[in-house]
């Protein structure tokens, strides 16, 4: 599932325009599904009642990667940022709290698309703790107790690649490094 999601983000980031042309046909499909369903309202047949939720299933699902790869379909224009920085901007993006150190060390990073994709890892790892929404980071771990979706992996691991960085997963949760 990996390989066809970072093909897309490839595409995304080489292409001018790409979002737009994306939305522009996703809307002309909505449109032709919508009449499609109406259709098969009015005819009642089952199978094709099932077909018709499998592709505004399938609709939902594209409509909703493309929002998440948007920020990483921009061309990368690296800002000097520190980790800790880097780190507390994408846990303020998914209302969270970061517990444990983080370095001060200083990277250069495409900082919309690198937020962006670790504010999604943040939003897996954060758990409903008394004080709110909490991500543990011990050793460079960000600890999770869910498994990561495999496009949210794909995306994360995209931006940390375009950058000189790694994620890799590992028993108690992601752990990201610069190069």
């Amino acid at each position: 599932m990996t390989d066809p999601l970072l093909a897309l983000a490839l595409v995304g980031s080489r292409a001018s325009g790409f979002n737009h042309d994306c939305a522009s046909k996703l809307q002309s499909l909505m449109m032709a599904l919508d009449e499609i369903t109406e259709l098969a309202d009015a005819s009642g047949d089952p199978e094709l009642v099932r077909a018709v939720e499998t592709a505004s299933g399938a609709l939902r699902e594209l409509t909703g990667l493309l929002n998440a790869n948007r920020a990483l379909t921009k061309p990368p224009v690296r800002t000097a940022t520190t980790v800790r920085e880097l780190f507390a901007k994408a846990a303020e993006r998914v209302s969270a709290r970061i517990d444990g150190e983080l370095p001060e060390r200083a990277i250069e990073v495409a900082l919309p698309a690198m937020t962006h994709a670790l504010a999604l890892l943040f939003d897996l790892a954060a758990v409903l703790a008394p004080g709110g929404r909490a991500i543990a980071i011990e050793g460079g771990v960000v600890r999770s107790a869910r498994q990561a979706a495999p496009e949210v992996l794909a995306l994360a691991t995209f931006a940390l690649a375009r950058d000189g960085g790694t994620l890799a997963v590992v028993p108690s949760g992601f752990a990201i490094s610069f190069a």
